[in-house]
């Protein structure tokens, strides 16, 4: 079973220096963080993952994306985009990878799950600005409920996540879930992380 349930997810346009942010965020008790930066070229990308595995080498680290990264650069997983490798297939050249997967249904969770991944990440349960702007509309508690009574992997809810609205989501049956802007504009990191761990029992 996951030992966290608190995922960071980075934004280089929220925060501009990733390695500061996850190192002080560690020190402040997070367990686990996406690197999410599409635009990056690949020895870019390579670069940040190992600065952020060497400032911050106990927080779980993981790479959306890109399996070889990940194992080239010490990360602890990959995260895939629903519409990326099956899991299963991963697995196959990378075994010591875990594996999260974002969806967007229960159909998709479900195949998540049988593909061999560790976790699923739903969403959007709330509103959010950035989703609202490519048509995606919040999918609501009710969904998230259906979904994470349904598989036998943990669930952890996405979008316009607060800590608030964590405790919402663990209450309809997540295992925990993943933030972006809440956590990284916080003005004060471990404050908030605080707040995190009140919401979900712990980070």
């Amino acid at each position: 079973m996951l030992d966290f349930k608190l995922y960071a997810i980075g934004n280089l346009t929220l925060v501009r220096d990733l390695t500061l942010f996850v190192s002080e965020a560690a020190r402040g008790g997070l367990r686990a963080f996406q690197l999410r930066e599409k635009d990056l070229s690949g020895r870019s990308l390579f670069d940040l993952t190992k600065n952020i595995r060497n400032a911050a080498p106990h927080c779980k680290l993981f790479i959306n994306d890109r399996a070889d990264i990940a194992m080239s650069s010490g990360a602890d997983g990959v995260h895939l985009p629903e519409t990326s490798w099956p899991t299963n297939r991963i697995r196959q050249s990378f075994p010591q990878l875990q594996c999260g997967v974002s969806v967007h249904s229960l159909d998709g969770a479900k195949l998540a799950e049988e593909n061999e991944a560790d976790f699923i990440v739903f969403g959007p349960v709330f509103d959010t600005p950035s989703k609202q702007s490519i048509g995606m509309e919040a999918q609501g508690l009710a969904a998230l409920s259906e979904i994470a009574h349904n598989i036998n992997i943990p669930a952890f809810a996405i979008g316009g996540i607060t800590p608030e609205r964590a405790r919402q989501c663990i209450q309809h049956g997540a295992w925990g879930v993943a933030t972006m802007s809440d956590l990284l504009t916080a003005p004060n990191i471990s404050e908030r992380l605080g707040e995190y761990k009140e919401a979900l029992g712990s980070l």
